[in-house]
């Protein structure tokens, strides 16, 4: 019988444990990236226009923590790749705001033969089916609450 850890301990492992799954993110997104023409930092940039919907470049800047100098770089360069396209806000003309080109991420996330995360996607199913959905709601909101932490 196995003796219960206290929470520090849990936290110690969960601490270790998040170190090694960054880490590993950090490297598949790194191969991702360049597989796509892309360095790391501007396929992050996309993933949260992506995500986020069309935002303005102080947007960008916010949600990925660059100095607008970069972000100008960023988006220029993801612009010039055909990943986004800036456009002026229907809401308030003087606005310009940039958008992901849905065309551009068709496979993305979706585990088909052109998806890069596919066989993440692939893993992610082979370890769910150790778990129940009840745990599996637990992970998720763990992760939603982790997810601004930095």
């Amino acid at each position: 019988m196995s003796q219960m850890s206290s929470k520090a301990e849990v936290t110690g492992r969960i601490v270790g444990l998040m170190q090694l799954v960054i880490a590993s993110s950090v490297m598949t997104n790194e191969r991702i990236a360049r597989s796509l023409g892309l360095n790391v930092v501007d396929m992050q940039a996309l993933g949260y226009i992506a995500r986020g919907g069309p935002m303005t470049a102080g947007e960008v800047s916010q949600q990925t923590e660059l100095p607008t100098s970069t972000t100008t770089r960023v988006l220029d360069r993801l612009e010039k790749l055909g990943f986004i396209e800036r456009s002026t806000d229907p809401n308030d003309r003087r606005r310009v705001v940039v958008r992901a080109r849905p065309e551009m991420l068709a496979g993305a996330g979706r585990g088909g033969q052109d998806d890069p995360y596919a066989s993440i996607l692939a893993g992610m199913r082979r370890v769910h089916e150790g778990f129940t959905v009840d745990e599996l709601e637990i992970v998720a909101r763990y992760l939603d609450a982790m997810k601004d932490v930095r």
